[in-house]
């Protein structure tokens, strides 16, 4: 049954999660989209892995208890990328700022094959980025991780985040122009 689950699309999938048909369905949704929604929730935590992991399973939990509200109108990445914000709004207004766990990743490159310097440069590169990214105001770095690192539309984003397809390019104009002047200016 999973070979025939996998050639399904994600609102046919989810029907059947709420029509019952639960496991299997719900599995396949899960490999399909947990990377990309854990690194959107990431990138809204400012880099807090264990705040991210925890909102990410909220959201999958809310989006099972929640399986009936699902209409395939909108597309499921969507709507689940709605739950998972909806969770953070939850928690950013409810907590308090816990402390950041930092998480620093190389990019997919053999590092046996690189020499030290170029290694050392490579993650003062990477920091440099990623701070410059988690400066963002948060309406702004929001965008940019569902642009760049969930790979959503325009219009799949002005869905999720709930405003016009034009404030959803201004906001990704106006964060390129202040990632480029801060990465562009000697550090």
């Amino acid at each position: 049954m999973s070979a025939e689950l996998a050639k399904l699309p994600d609102e046919e999938l989810m029907l059947l999660v709420a029509n019952g048909v639960i496991e299997a369905p719900a599995t396949e949704l899960f490999r399909r989209h947990n990377r990309a929604l854990y690194n959107f929730v990431a990138w809204l935590c400012q880099g807090n892995a264990a705040e991210a992991e925890d909102i990410t399973q909220k959201a999958w939990v809310k989006l099972m208890t929640r399986c009936a509200d699902y209409s395939p109108q909108a597309a499921f990445r969507t709507f689940m990328f709605q739950i998972a914000r909806n969770s953070w709004l939850d928690l950013k207004k409810s907590a308090a700022e816990q402390t950041r766990e930092e998480v620093e990743e190389l990019p997919d490159v053999a590092v046996d094959d690189l020499g030290v310097d170029t290694v050392l440069a490579l993650q003062q590169d990477i920091g440099r980025v990623r701070a410059a990214l988690l400066r963002l105001p948060p309406a702004q770095r929001e965008v940019v991780a569902l642009r760049y690192f969930s790979e959503m539309s325009l219009e799949e984003i002005a869905h999720t985040v709930g405003e016009r397809f034009e404030t959803v390019k201004s906001r990704l104009r106006y964060a390129f122009a202040r990632l480029r002047n801060e990465l562009e200016a000697p550090s």
